[in-house]
């Protein structure tokens, strides 16, 4: 077994296990922080967290969406204002050599042109935001208006993933990007409904 599938096995059980616990009060608060601690350890699966509780209980789909997409808006503004007072040695000291990546070239040269657009297509799209984050805290971008475009983009995208889960999870079949995450924690969209 490879590092790899050691890690998604060790995933997959980690969130079944929290999943068990989806129908108390306090489990959406849980998963809006690991929605916030995403931001700086990149391995919690946000979409296939959220579509999975919600199609465990469908019922509170509302208040898991709101809960992920605020932990999550809460971490980019903290990651953002890291980054503006730590600048980019603290990132390369985090992850030696992500300024020589292909993705990370891409995403600079769309954000020099579009800014905090790219930042919203990148929150509502199903894809890391993190490099986005970064980069506009190394512009020193406001971090009220990061906070307000992160929020948005990913209200509208968790809103539309929970309420899919909840009430049409065959149209989860049909969502670019989820699929991986939704094998990582173990969920099948074919067992509800």
């Amino acid at each position: 077994m490879t590092h790899k599938e050691k890690f998604n096995n060790s995933m997959r059980r980690a969130v079944q296990t929290l999943q068990r616990y989806a129908d108390r009060k306090w489990y959406a608060f849980a998963i809006g922080i690991l929605a916030g601690l995403d931001n700086f350890v990149l391995v919690v699966p946000n979409d296939g967290l959220l579509i999975s509780s919600s199609l465990l209980v469908p019922r509170r789909w509302l208040s898991f969406a709101l809960s992920v997409t605020i932990g999550s808006t809460i971490g980019a503004i903290a990651l953002a204002g890291f980054v503006e007072t730590q600048g980019m040695e603290w990132i390369l000291k985090i992850s030696p050599g992500m300024d020589q990546t292909e993705s990370w070239i891409w995403m600079k040269e769309f954000f020099d042109r579009y800014g905090l657009a790219l930042v919203f297509l990148v929150a509502v799209a199903p894809m890391v935001q993190h490099p986005a984050v970064i980069l506009a805290g190394l512009a020193d971008t406001s971090l009220v208006a990061v906070g307000a475009t992160i929020f948005a983009g990913r209200l509208l995208k968790f809103l539309v993933m929970a309420y899919a889960a909840a009430h049409a999870p065959q149209l989860l079949n049909k969502m670019w990007g989820v699929q991986g995450e939704l094998r990582q924690v173990g969920a099948n969209p074919h067992d509800k409904k």
